[in-house]
């Protein structure tokens, strides 16, 4: 039994479905990466309940952002939404971190240093105080990966179909923006680049995916997430009432200009050449 895949170039490519076998040994390796990634959200979570560490914190929400992913991947929404939300548990803890770097980058003032090390210790606390560590611990004992798996024959569907879906998706949020993008729209977009490049790695460590789908996607992540790290810098500094602000204001209008030219160009490109079809269909 065979079915049709378009490919980049439009043509029809006619692809044999792989045998039970095959089938199975595709969820294996599946459940294998997806249970690996959350034994390291387990591992990280577990290492916050001893000492805080800008690492620590960062490979946490890096692998809860994978495993909630899977979930996506796998299409079970309320799975996603709740790692989701452990993620933002972590998120302003990320940011002062993230602003502490930038300060001392920059050679900030000592004042300033004082009040950033003042509200982490702050953060910390309240992290603490509401075991949030534990919470992730708690949280992960419910999503279990025997929970989330699916079928091999369904993994290898949701593969097959992939890179079209990611691909109509980001042209249709493309799309959508306004010919000067505003802060709210090149976040909603960051968000959805993230989710693309999750899901795109996935695809590529089941030898489906493209490396230069993840790799373009990457690159537009890291060029948005500059910017929106220094939007929530700049909150932060009127929030701390810090002297930089200006120094910030400047930083964050020159990371606009660079995160509105990457999006606008890619616009102008219809996302076709970050997500083109894969004509393989070898075993995933």
């Amino acid at each position: 039994m065979t079915s049709t895949i378009k490919t980049q170039d439009s043509h029809d490519c006619p692809a044999t479905e792989t045998s039970q076998a095959a089938q199975a040994l595709s969820g294996t390796s599946f459940e294998a990466r997806m249970a690996s990634d959350r034994l390291r959200c387990l591992r990280y979570a577990k290492a916050l309940e001893n000492a805080f560490r800008p690492a620590t914190v960062h490979k946490l929400r890096t692998h809860l952002r994978r495993l909630q992913s899977y979930a996506e991947f796998l299409e079970d929404s309320r799975a996603a939404e709740r790692l989701g939300r452990a993620v933002s548990w972590f998120s302003r803890l990320r940011s002062l971190y993230e602003l502490q770097r930038y300060l001392r980058r920059n050679g900030a003032g000592a004042k300033d240093c004082k009040r950033v090390e003042k509200a982490l210790r702050k953060e910390k606390k309240k992290i603490r105080d509401t075991e949030r560590p534990v919470a992730v611990r708690l949280l992960l004992a419910k999503i279990t990966v025997e929970r989330l798996m699916r079928p091999g024959e369904y993994i290898r569907g949701r593969l097959q179909r992939l890179q079209l879906e990611n691909r109509t998706v980001l042209s249709e949020a493309l799309q959508c923006l306004s010919s000067k993008p505003k802060r709210k729209e090149l976040h909603r977009l960051r968000l959805l680049i993230k989710s693309l490049r999750y899901q795109q790695e996935i695809a590529v460590e089941m030898r489906w995916g493209n490396p230069q789908t993840v790799n373009a996607l990457k690159r537009l992540q890291t060029v948005l997430g500059e910017y929106t790290d220094l939007e929530q810098f700049l909150s932060l500094a009127k929030e701390l009432k810090l002297s930089c602000r200006k120094k910030i204001r400047k930083d964050r209008r020159r990371s606009r200009e660079r995160a509105r030219r990457a999006v606008l160009k890619l616009k102008s490109e219809q996302a076709h050449p970050l997500l083109p079809i894969r004509r393989s269909l070898t075993s995933v």
